[in-house]
């Protein structure tokens, strides 16, 4: 059974930015995209759906539209056209790391894989996965992405 928009509470998406998400999907791959994710409890926090050809990501608590990835198909594959995160999110990380981010979130929650979850070398955290737990919900091997800020080098 395949997520719908009305599966679960959400909320417009607001202001969005581009960001520099690429991908493609064969059709197996596209198959699970379009089943989409309904959250089962509190640690899932994400619902995603298909709308159209557009994947959209909602944070599952609050239903804030956070990712919009539009695809078009070709043949058998479903490439992404454009890829929009919600300019609140960039206050906090820039373009790059959010592309990083939404590519965990389709490879993990939707396609099965099992990529690292791109933690970004500024953010601290009191024991190892706290960050990626309250982004993802998920415990996957991590990697630190980005530079620390120079005054940082020692930490």
């Amino acid at each position: 059974m395949s997520a719908k928009p009305d599966d679960w509470k959400r909320l417009p998406f607001g202001a969005m930015s581009p960001i520099p998400y690429r991908a493609s999907f064969d059709r197996a791959q596209f198959a699970k995209l379009a089943e989409g994710l309904l959250p089962g409890d509190m640690d899932d926090k994400w619902f995603i759906y298909l709308d159209g050809l557009d994947l959209c990501l909602h944070r599952s608590w609050t239903g804030f539209g956070a990712y919009k990835v539009s695809l078009r198909r070709k043949g058998e594959t479903h490439r992404v056209v454009s890829a929009l995160c919600a300019k609140q999110m960039l206050e906090t990380h820039d373009e790059p790391y959010q592309a990083q981010g939404l590519d965990f979130l389709i490879a993990n929650l939707l396609l099965g894989e099992a990529k690292p979850f791109p933690r970004p070398a500024d953010v601290r955290e009191p024991s190892p996965g706290v960050f990626q737990h309250h982004i993802s919900g998920t415990g996957y091997r991590e990697t630190v992405v980005g530079r620390k800020p120079w005054w940082r080098f020692w930490r």
